[in-house]
């Protein structure tokens, strides 16, 4: 169809963005806070850094905030909020307001299917048609605000499922490759792991799928109390650490801090901490591997078991026994967003 496609895995912890520019596939992230208009972030100029309108509220969609408003609702799908950030990933891709936008968003399985495996329909229909509402970016008091985007068409995808398909279809545009058996898909996120297990004819195996309620976010409180007794054990005095250093010590697997030389100046230095970051995950990983067994307990009946989400590169290495079978894969945190984006050119 003409227009842009964008995929937005839009989840409570990160929203994903994929697209196609150049003939390449292209990814982004950011995470998925939001806050009141009324305590702003400004840039230099004065403006509005990242506030955005719809249907008459106000919202800044920026991990700055200085008190983030709560997401987790039953209806997030479906609220101003989760549009707004949303629209913050359009704009961030390249999408003017002049562009049609064929936009695929997600929900997680056990939200998009209900208990007897059919689809929530309500659910799923609610969120397409929010997703179409127009939102505006907000620069300041004085202008108009400018809309972000013409999202003309909008569906709605599984993630896990769409995890699938970016390991079956190789390039946007392309067909499925061949399957000779089941797949299951192991989603990490950031509160739940999804399992969702696929027969060859890509239907779901509802007695080998599931979810359970333990995610990367369960790994966090753990991993800030291990490591400020590292830090405090090597005379580091540190007694806190924040979000955003987390996060940094998640993506990069050492912990920053500046120190001085013998000269007296300061100096940004850096400590490994990946024995930490397993040791934190430890608990919350085996759980997560007791849960797999229990509903595929024959990994060989299956042509690939792929590992997705944000937990699946911040835990690799725990599931380095799993990662020497031939059909267990580890994927990256974009494979639902990329996986949508194949699926709607299929």
């Amino acid at each position: 169809m003409a227009g842009k496609r964008r995929a937005v895995d839009n989840g409570y912890n990160y929203h994903k963005v994929a697209w196609v520019e150049d003939g390449e596939i292209k990814t982004l992230k950011y995470q998925a806070v939001v806050g009141n208009p009324n305590d702003p972030i400004t840039d230099l100029n004065g403006g509005f850094s990242n506030m955005y309108e719809s249907e008459g509220e106000r919202l800044v969609c920026d991990p700055e905030v200085g008190t983030p408003i709560t997401l987790r609702t039953g209806d997030y799908g479906l609220t101003s909020a989760n549009r707004m950030l949303v629209a913050r990933g359009l704009r961030e891709s390249g999408i003017t307001p002049d562009d049609e936008v064929y936009l695929m968003t997600s929900l997680p399985v056990r939200d998009f299917f209900n208990s007897d495996g059919s689809k929530n329909e309500a659910l799923i229909n609610g969120q397409k048609q929010s997703m179409m509402k127009p939102v505006h970016l907000v620069v300041n008091n004085k202008d108009e605000p400018k809309r972000v985007a013409n999202v003309t068409r909008s569906d709605v995808v599984s993630e896990a499922v769409a995890a699938a398909f970016d390991f079956l279809v190789e390039n946007v545009g392309e067909g499925i490759q061949e399957i000779f058996g089941p797949i299951a898909v192991l989603d990490f996120g950031g509160s739940t792991f999804d399992l969702v297990s696929l027969t060859k004819d890509l239907r779901i195996r509802q007695a080998s799928s599931g979810t359970l309620k333990r995610g990367a976010m369960d790994i966090i409180e753990p991993l800030k109390r291990k490591l400020i007794a590292h830090l405090q054990s090597i005379d580091i005095s540190v007694h806190d650490i924040s979000n955003d250093q987390i996060n940094d010590v998640i993506e990069t697997r050492h912990y920053k801090y500046y120190d001085r030389d013998s000269s007296g100046k300061r100096h940004q230095r850096k400590i490994p901490v990946h024995d930490i970051i397993d040791s934190a995950a430890s608990e919350t990983v085996s759980e997560i591997k007791q849960f797999v067994k229990q509903h595929i307990p024959n990994f060989s009946e299956y042509q690939a078991i792929l590992l997705v989400g944000g937990g699946s590169l911040m835990c690799e290495r725990l599931f380095a026994d799993w990662e020497k079978l031939p059909n267990f894969i580890v994927m990256d945190e974009f494979a639902n967003a990329r996986g949508m984006l194949k699926l709607s050119a299929i």
